[in-house]
Order: structure tokens, then sequence, then C-alpha cells
């Protein structure tokens, strides 16, 4: 009896131990930690983003002299690249393992912006929740194929 009590307590203790409360949601990344002052500059920028024009915010900022154009710079190759992922979708020559690598650069392309503003921050979001679904989605049909 004894010893069910240890080993009851022991797999309580390492179930609980192994669960991480410092995972941050997807929605909570990069909230808070950091602002700037908007520029005119980065408000043509946020204009690309909303009016969907990414190749040109693309080679507009391809240079990334600046924190600015860094940040504008991933967000709109991320963006890009998630409208691509989600045409390359409907191909079925392309694989799960593509899949799973395009929405995995998505990710950590937007983990790498340091800033977000207001006007965008839903479209960014939104874009990070879907790649999240879709990461985990063909990486557990590689899984379940294997």
């Amino acid at each position: 009896m004894s010893l069910r009590i240890i080993f009851t307590v022991l797999l309580l203790f390492f179930v609980t131990a192994c669960n991480s409360p410092n995972q941050a949601s997807i929605d909570s990344t990069h909230e808070n930690s950091y602002s700037r002052e908007i520029t005119k500059e980065e408000q043509s920028y946020i204009r690309y983003i909303l009016n969907e024009d990414y190749e040109a915010l693309i080679s507009k900022t391809e240079d990334r002299k600046s924190e600015i154009k860094k940040d504008y710079y991933q967000m709109a190759t991320a963006l890009a690249q998630f409208e691509e992922a989600e045409e390359r979708k409907q191909d079925p020559a392309v694989t799960n393992e593509e899949l799973k690598l395009r929405y995995t650069t998505i990710l950590q392309m937007l983990d790498k912006v340091k800033y977000i503003p207001v006007e965008i921050k839903d479209k960014v979001r939104e874009v990070k929740k879907l790649s999240q679904f879709q990461e985990d989605y063909y990486g557990n049909k590689i899984i379940d194929r294997k």
C-alpha cells in the first residue's frame, strides 16, 4: 500500500513538473514589451500591409538597414509566404513536409518582429494563429504516416 502511495506521489510530481507554466500564448507574444513612435515612413509601410501589397513592401525594406525596415521586411515576407502556402495547399503534388516547413518559417519570421503596430496587429495575430494550427496539423500528418 505504501509503495502505491509513493509511486502515485512521484507520478504526480513528474506530471506537474513536465507541465510548463511559462509557455507564452501566441496572442501575448511581443505585447507590451516594446513600443516606438510611428513615423511617416512606418505609416506608409502599414498601408502596404493593409493593402496586401507585400512584394512592394519587401522591395522597399529589403536593405534592412534600420530596425523598422527589419520588422516590416519580416512581416511582409511572412504574410506573402502565408498567402503562397495557402495556395500551395491546393496542389496535390505538395508534400506535408513542405507545408509544415513553410508554416514553421512563417512563425519564425513573425517571432523576430520586435514591434507590431496596432493597425495591423489583428492581421498578424490571425496569420500566426493559422500558421501555428497548420504547422501542428501537417506535423501530425507526417507523424501519422510513419
